[in-house]
């Protein structure tokens, strides 16, 4: 018999904590540090905390009360899964997040957020938000749900491998050279785990039926590139298969490597990478370019040899399927 959750504890865990940091507010979105659509189980923060299991969402938790937001198709699932006695559940477009605060945070009041979790556009608005209600917006350190959640999933650490030429059709070489050549940076920062993958040819499995890789990266003039992955997630051949223009650190290793763009011109795309790394490059006195991922246009202009594979890849899914 599965034991019943006691989702008010879980909340009023997480009062506690922001009390303890000194927030009368914190926003909990949907989302994990690469800003992808489905997250890992360390990222389902939502899930844990209110029991809602849908893949878009946000919660805000005041001092006396709370709300849950989704969008119409999970509707009916909110209605079931999240405990009305303990969060009013609203529509994220009719009723969104940043109306609920103006309507409902206390003038002074200091709200928290996990910059990791938001654009910068996303933070933006909710300091547009809280400022106007009169309170303030912080950017934590230390995420306190994280901080009561007991047992928080790991990190995944799927192993990272190469994606052969015979399926990407053009080597990983061409590809940072092509972006390279057209780059008026020092560097572009790199977050989105698609966008990896297919600059250097690699794949993952830390997202359930999408093979990411989670992963960050830095593009450097001239080709040569750093990928920020653990050691335990170097998979067999990854090495040879990277050469020696692109170099492997540590995932704790990026903060570091930001903060060695010191003076130099970094790019980022504003849509798709965490304020957390736009307040590190601006703490490291950086000269910031806000535009698009490099990689996303041409990732999207798909070669003979990937348009072969996708198309042979629909007659086995068709085939299975029938």
């Amino acid at each position: 018999m599965t034991a019943q959750i006691d989702w008010a504890g879980r909340l009023a865990a997480l009062r506690g904590e922001m009390a303890a940091q000194g927030l009368d507010g914190f926003v909990v979105p949907m989302a994990d540090q690469y800003q992808n659509e489905y997250v890992p189980a360390q990222a389902k923060r939502i899930t844990w905390l209110t029991g809602f299991t849908g893949s878009a969402g946000m919660v805000v938790v005041l001092k006396d009360k709370a709300a849950a937001f989704t969008d119409g198709r999970y509707t009916l699932q909110i209605a079931d899964q999240v405990d009305g006695a303990l969060y009013e559940r609203l529509h994220i477009t009719e009723a969104p997040p940043t109306d609920w605060i103006g309507d409902n945070l206390p003038r002074g009041g200091r709200i928290g957020v996990d910059s990791w979790l938001f654009t910068e556009a996303g933070v933006a608005r909710f300091r547009t938000a809280v400022e106007a209600a009169g309170g303030e917006l912080i950017a934590v350190n230390d995420n306190p749900l994280d901080a009561v959640w007991q047992d928080q999933p790991d990190a995944p650490k799927a192993l990272v491998v190469p994606h052969g030429l015979a399926f990407a059709g053009e080597s990983s070489h061409d590809k940072r050279v092509r972006l390279a050549d057209a780059m008026t940076s020092d560097a572009v920062v790199i977050t989105a785990p698609d966008s990896i993958a297919w600059l250097l040819n690699i794949r993952g499995g830390d997202v359930d039926h999408s093979p990411l890789p989670l992963s960050l990266a830095i593009l450097h003039k001239g080709a040569r590139a750093e990928l920020f992955l653990d050691a335990e997630k170097r998979g067999r051949g990854l090495a040879d298969h990277l050469g020696n223009e692109v170099s492997t650190q540590p995932a704790d290793d990026f903060a570091a490597a930001l903060d060695g763009l010191a003076g130099k011109k970094v790019q980022l795309d504003p849509g798709m990478t965490a304020s957390w790394v736009f307040d590190r490059l601006a703490g490291a006195k950086a000269e910031i370019t806000r535009a698009p991922d490099p990689c996303q246009l041409p990732k999207a202009i798909k070669n003979n040899v990937e348009l072969s594979g996708a198309r042979a890849a629909h007659g086995r899914d068709g085939a299975a399927l029938t």
